[in-house]
């Protein structure tokens, strides 16, 4: 871990610790066009998007992409009615792409490729995408900890 960070055309690659995190959540086919048209129906069934991180996790082995927003505290009662879910904490490969919306969205792909290149990949946790900003979004593979 000690070779990071990296400067790759897309971006730069960097080791980052996440720890657990509670979050709201809701599967979908993992399917491009379904995970595109399920992501504005999430987003509407909050309050307000203010101060929120909005991720989507997959897991290895799985047709399911999970939609997830973090709780805050005002999402104490749940009562949109999604499921529960943890984003699992642990150390992640992140490359954090920037650039105009939608054509950023379009290197998600490309991003999670060279990632899972140089990863030594922990399995049992997803690669996540987290949305940070309008044309901004942290592609994370989980790596195995080398501590």
């Amino acid at each position: 871990m000690d070779d990071y960070p990296v400067t790759h055309e897309l971006g730069r690659i960097d080791v980052v610790t996440l720890v657990d995190a509670p979050a709201l959540s809701r599967d979908v086919a993992l399917d491009i066009e379904a995970v595109q048209s399920a992501w504005p129906a999430f987003e509407r069934a909050f309050d307000s998007l203010q101060g929120r991180r909005m991720l989507g996790l997959v897991y290895g082995g799985n047709a399911v992409y999970r939609l997830a927003c973090v709780r805050l505290a005002r999402d104490a009662e749940n009562a949109l009615g999604l499921d529960e879910t943890t984003i699992p904490g642990g150390d992640y490969l992140r490359l954090r792409l920037r650039g105009e919306a939608p054509d950023v969205y379009g290197q998600i792909s490309d991003a999670f490729d060279v990632l899972f290149a140089r990863a030594n990949h922990d399995a049992e946790r997803p690669h996540i995408e987290a949305y940070r900003r309008e044309g901004e979004v942290d592609c994370l593979v989980p790596i195995s900890s080398q501590r």
